[in-house]
């Protein structure tokens, strides 16, 4: 079964680009909005930071793309006995994007997977707790705008819906934290 998947993604990345033209190279920077969603608790809330890196993407109505960002996650504790997590990720989303291309505005929906690879995290100033991965699996979705007219700027609304538990054992149910994430990402292409 995996290796008919991997034949069938290897054939539509071998057939994409005769059906678009490319891109190029761009950057994406914004912030970076964090959620809770397994906690219970009112002293828990999400850690919000930024998120900036490099895009490549190929052009045309149906394209494919890849990004390397710096993002920010995690969560805050105002209770004594919970510490906090600040954690930094290298995020790497391979994504199938859509747009309708049109000369002032060219509207645009992305998805696919994420793997995110941890840098830091921050308890207070101690380490975090052991045991935990290292390395997340993610799905993303985003949609947005990018003006061909302004050096290729555009605008996107991200969200990041987190597969893996990384089992903070403090958060809600004492077993279970998907990390959920929104970025508000600006890009420029060159």
């Amino acid at each position: 079964m995996k290796r008919s998947i991997l034949a069938v993604a290897a054939a539509a990345l071998c057939a994409m680009p005769s059906t678009s033209s490319a891109q190029g190279l761009g950057i994406l920077v914004g912030p970076s909005y964090g959620t809770v969603p397994n906690s219970s608790s009112a002293s828990l809330h999400a850690n919000s930071g930024f998120a900036f890196g490099l895009s490549a993407q190929s052009g045309g109505s149906l394209g494919f793309g890849i990004n390397a960002l710096y993002a920010q996650r995690g969560f805050t504790s105002t209770d004594p006995l919970v510490s906090s997590q600040k954690l930094s990720y290298i995020d790497v989303p391979v994504y199938l994007r859509f747009a309708i291309h049109t000369p002032v505005v060219v509207p645009f929906a992305l998805a696919g997977p994420q793997v995110s690879f941890e840098l830091n995290c921050d308890a207070n100033g101690a380490n975090c707790p052991s045991g935990r991965p290292k390395q997340t699996f993610d799905g993303i979705g985003a949609i947005g705008v990018r003006f061909p007219m302004l050096a290729g700027l555009s605008i996107q609304g991200r969200y990041i819906y987190s597969l893996t538990n990384l089992n903070y054992g403090v958060v809600g149910n004492q077993n279970s934290y998907n990390q959920r994430s929104f970025m508000l990402l600006a890009g420029i292409g060159f």
